[in-house]
């Protein structure tokens, strides 16, 4: 009976650990990755679908075809943003919990060819994306959505 209780003990111990370490709040010293894009199903060309990766002041644009563009490659380049502009990002992205209650998918992105933008934070092995039309926004999140948007269009297109 005792070894039952223990071994019941443990497991809820190592299963209560699993949830928390993916439900920590955003702290200013955790890393945070922010992820955002943009995609057009009925496009043609190399800059259909375009990925941006923030870590840091370092941003990676990975753009390319639609999934189905198979001649299409990708093409990928990085560039650098100030420390003020990733503190913006980090500052409008604070509220992570926030925004892991938003629904996945907001509206119908890329209905008749609107196109479609998301939004992604990853902190401490958790990730929620956010997935919306283009040229919309998600509700409270108008400044991270509005910085985002802004980074872009300063870094469109890989030379």
């Amino acid at each position: 009976m005792i070894k039952l209780l223990i071994t019941a003990f443990m497991s809820a111990l190592l299963f209560g650990q699993c949830s928390s370490v993916a439900e920590q709040p955003l702290t200013d010293t955790a890393p945070i990755t922010i992820r955002t894009g943009t995609s057009f199903g009925m496009c043609v060309g190399n800059s259909c679908r375009k990925d941006y990766v923030f870590n840091g002041t370092s941003v990676t644009l990975t753009q390319g075809g639609t999934r189905t563009q198979t001649q299409t490659p990708d093409k990928t380049c990085e560039r650098t943003i100030s420390a003020a502009d990733w503190t913006t990002l980090r500052a409008a992205a604070a509220d992570l919990d926030a925004f892991r209650k938003q629904p996945n998918v907001i509206g119908c992105p890329d209905c008749a060819d609107g196109g479609a933008e998301y939004i992604e934070l990853e902190q401490n092995d958790s990730r929620h994306r956010v997935t919306f039309p283009f040229g919309k926004t998600i509700p409270g999140f108008e400044p991270l959505v509005n910085a985002l948007r802004q980074q872009r269009e300063a870094f469109s297109d890989c030379p």
